[in-house]
């Protein structure tokens, strides 16, 4: 099962969801987060986090909007944990957009795992580029929700 849309709530601010459901326990999921040193080996869009997944850390984000392109863009966060549920950050990024980014792991039937990413952007130049960054934003986050799938059904099964 797979969830992706955006909304435009105002012409300078859109909200991204998209969620997955993922044949592994959540703790398994959350392992897959917390590693962030295993980013390029599984992750798209979102293709490195240097620094460490706890509360009030300052990570580093390294993310390829374009998978077409070998440009990277490397954005300073810190960033908010509830360790085994969510992690997110608040800031500005470029041009001046303000990123509310979540990722929640929650149990599911069955053992599995919903998976939820989402985000609100907001500020800056989202008044003129707005509905493009949510249409790559959301491409992008079910891009690394299904490698996240992937890895975390890999390292489950390989148990």
């Amino acid at each position: 099962m797979e969830t992706a849309r955006s909304e435009k709530v105002s012409l300078a601010h859109h909200k991204i969801y998209t969620e997955i459901l993922i044949d592994a326990s959540p703790d398994v999921v959350w392992s897959v987060l917390a590693d962030t040193g295993s980013y390029g080996d599984w992750a798209a869009f979102l293709v490195d986090i240097k620094g460490e997944i706890r509360d009030g850390a300052q990570i580093t984000t390294v993310f390829q909007v374009d998978p077409a392109k070998e440009k990277l863009t490397t954005i300073d966060h810190r960033i908010t944990v509830v360790d085994g549920e969510t992690f997110f950050w608040a800031e500005k990024g470029p041009g001046g957009v303000r990123d509310n980014h979540h990722f929640r792991v929650e149990p599911a039937a069955e053992g599995k795992t919903r998976f939820i990413q989402s985000d609100e952007i907001m500020g800056g130049i989202t008044w003129l580029m707005g509905g493009r960054l949510a249409k790559i934003y959301e491409d992008g986050y079910q891009a690394f929700n299904r490698g996240l799938k992937a890895e975390a059904e890999r390292r489950a099964h390989a148990k």
